[in-house]
């Protein structure tokens, strides 16, 4: 039960504590999203340990970064994850690729009910106004990478 409490923690805690992580690991969690590479798979370990941090509240607080569609998009532009400090690290397995376009996929599928939502609304009713800053567009993906995420696609619309 804590383990659960501790990792909702760290996903409410996200963007102070990522204010925190950009100052000490800069090249791991850049501002720009251009920038952004997959990280090595022991970094939540070395952050929890580095922060004092449980492992649990480490894990909440990094889902909400590397299930952001940015960070999706690095995993599938870069083979080599980098380590904290910026050094290359090992290779972006196959499996990490197949998660990162599922997950582009929900989200380009919600993205899509939403626009066909708003068309679909009766027009005597005004949609709220979003208090966010419009989205930067994320860096370019190979062709091939692109035909990847659109075969996800058309495997979960059949």
């Amino acid at each position: 039960m804590s383990y659960r409490i501790e990792r909702d923690r760290g996903i409410k805690d996200y963007r102070e504590q990522l204010a925190e992580l950009r100052e000490k690991w800069t090249l791991a969690f850049p501002v720009n999203d251009k920038d952004i590479r997959p990280l090595t798979v022991d970094a939540t370990r070395e952050i929890a340990a580095a922060k004092g941090w449980s492992l649990p509240y480490t894990l909440g607080m990094l889902s909400r970064w590397k299930m952001a569609s940015v960070y999706c998009q690095s995993i599938l532009c870069y083979d080599q994850r980098i380590a904290l400090d910026g050094t290359p690290a090992e290779m972006v397995g196959a499996k990490a690729k197949d998660l990162a376009s599922k997950h582009l996929a929900r989200f380009a599928a919600g993205a899509a009910a939403k626009k066909a939502a708003k068309t679909a609304a009766p027009a005597g009713v005004k949609p709220k106004p979003t208090s966010a800053p419009p989205f930067e567009t994320p860096p370019e993906m190979p062709e091939q990478l692109r035909s990847r995420v659109r075969a996800a696609l058309l495997r979960r619309s059949a």
